[in-house]
C-alpha cells in the first residue's frame, strides 16, 4: 500500500464517492495496518474538514473542463468522449481536484503531526579522515580528539545534555574533559568505553581482527556489545584487546593481572580477550606504539604482514594486492617515520625477500 493510494481512498470516502469494494478495502487497511489507521486519525485530528468544504473553485473546474474537452474534440476520434457526458466528466474533474486537495491535506497533516508531536531525531555530526591523513578536533565540551587515517567519529546535537556519547570507526586518541555529571561513552566495535576524564587510545577499524583500548591516564570502564552487565576496568598503562565478532562466545570473569580471560582459544592460539602493559618502544625510546601515530610515527611489533599491510594502506593511502601467501604470515617489528611507501617496502624486504610493483596512477602495490 502506498501513501497516495491510502490518500485516494480517504478522499473518496470524504467525498461520498467511495464504492462498496473500495470501502471494504479501506476498512481492511485500517484494521490490518496500524500506520493506515494512524494516518486517518492524524488527518481527522489536525485537518478535520469534510470534502465538500474543500476549497476547489468552480472557475478552476470550468477552466480545466474546457481545456480538456477542447483537446479531446480536436482529435480524429471524437466518439471517445461524447459531449452529452460532459456532466460526468465535470464531476470527475471536480473529484480529481478535490482528491488532489485532500492528498495534500493528508501529506501536510502527517508532516504537521510529526513536527509537533514526534521529537525530531538529533542532527548527526560526522568527522572523518581519509587514508593518508589525520586530524585533530575539539568536541563541544572541550574534549580533544586526534583521528588517525581512515577513521570516522559520530556524535549528535544531544551530546553533553545528559551523556557525552560518540561512535568511533577507526582509531582515535582522546583527552577527555572532566565532567562528572555527564559521562563520556564511546561505542567502538565490540567495546563500549565509559570515562569521566582521562586520556586513552581506541583502535576499532571494522576490518581489523581486534578492537583495542589503551589507557594512558585516569580510569576507564569497559563493557561489551550485547553484555552490558560484564564490566572491566583499566588502570593507567593497561591495554585491552578483544577479538571482533566473538564476544558472545566468551565467558568473562574478573580481570586477572595482565593475563587473558578464561575463554576458548582459536586455532592460532589467540585469546578472545587479552590484557597487556603499555610500554615504550625500547629502553632507549619511550615512545608508546599505541599512540605513536599522533607524532606521525608508525610502530609495529611482531605484526603479520597481513595486518601490517592494512596499516600501511591507511598510512600511505595505497592499496595492496599480495599474491605471496607465505609473506602474509610473516611477522615484522619496526617503525616508519618519514619513509615513503617504497622506502618502507625496501626496509621490510631486508627481513623477508619479496618482489613488488607500484602503480602510481592507481595507487596500487602488487606483491608477487
Amino acid at each position: 500500500m502506498t501513501q497516495n493510494h491510502l490518500a485516494a481512498l480517504i478522499a473518496k470516502k470524504k467525498a461520498g464517492e467511495i464504492s462498496p469494494s473500495e470501502l471494504i478495502e479501506l476498512n481492511a487497511l485500517l484494521k490490518a495496518d496500524a500506520d493506515a489507521q494512524q494516518t486517518l486519525d492524524k488527518v481527522d485530528a489536525i485537518w478535520n474538514i469534510p470534502l465538500e468544504n474543500a476549497y476547489v473553485q468552480e472557475e478552476y473546474v470550468t477552466e480545466r473542463w474546457n481545456a480538456l474537452s477542447n483537446r479531446l474534440f480536436e482529435t480524429a476520434v471524437p466518439e471517445v468522449l461524447p459531449r452529452k457526458r460532459s456532466g460526468i466528466v465535470r464531476k470527475l474533474v471536480l473529484y480529481t481536484a478535490a482528491a488532489a486537495c485532500l492528498t495534500a491535506v493528508v501529506t501536510g497533516s502527517i508532516w504537521l503531526w510529526n513536527y509537533y508531536h514526534c521529537p525530531a531525531a538529533p542532527k548527526q555530526n560526522i568527522v572523518s579522515t581519509k587514508n593518508g591523513s589525520k586530524s585533530k578536533i575539539e568536541l563541544p565540551d572541550g574534549t580533544q580528539v586526534w583521528l588517525n587515517s581512515g577513521s570516522q567519529l559520530i556524535y549528535n546535537d544531544a551530546y553533553g545534555k545528559e551523556l557525552r556519547e560518540i561512535h568511533l570507526s577507526g582509531e582515535a586518541f582522546f583527552d577527555v574533559a572532566k565532567d562528572a555529571e555527564h559521562p563520556f561513552i564511546i561505542h567502538a566495535n565490540e567495546l563500549d568505553i565509559k570515562v569521566l576524564g582521562t586520556a586513552f587510545n581506541v583502535r576499532a577499524y571494522p576490518d581489523d581482527k581486534r578492537t583495542e583500548a589503551a589507557l594512558i591516564r585516569g580510569l576507564i570502564e569497559v563493557s561489551f556489545k550485547g553484555r552490558p552487565s560484564d564490566r572491566l576496568y583499566l588502570k593507567p598503562n593497561e591495554k585491552i584487546s578483544v577479538m571482533n565478532g566473538e564476544m558472545l562466545k566468551t565467558e568473562i570473569q574478573e580481570k586477572p593481572e595482565i593475563a587473558v580471560t578464561q575463554a576458548p582459544l582459536r586455532s592460532q592460539e589467540e585469546p578472545l580477550i587479552s590484557f597487556s602493559k603499555v610500554t615504550g618502544q625500547s629502553p632507549a625510546d619511550s615512545t608508546i606504539p599505541e599512540t605513536a601515530w599522533i607524532k606521525n610515527k608508525l610502530i609495529f611489533r611482531n605484526k603479520s604482514f597481513e595486518e601490517l599491510a592494512k596499516d600501511m594502506e591507511r598510512w600511505y593511502n595505497v592499496s595492496f594486492n599480495c599474491k605471496d601467501s607465505a609473506l602474509l604470515q610473516k611477522h615484522f617489528t619496526g617503525s616508519f617515520y618519514h619513509e615513503t611507501v617504497s622506502e618502507a617496502l625496501e626496509i621490510l624486504k631486508l627481513s623477508y625477500p619479496f618482489h613488488y610493483t607500484l602503480d602510481k596512477n592507481k595507487n596500487t602495490i602488487v606483491i608477487e
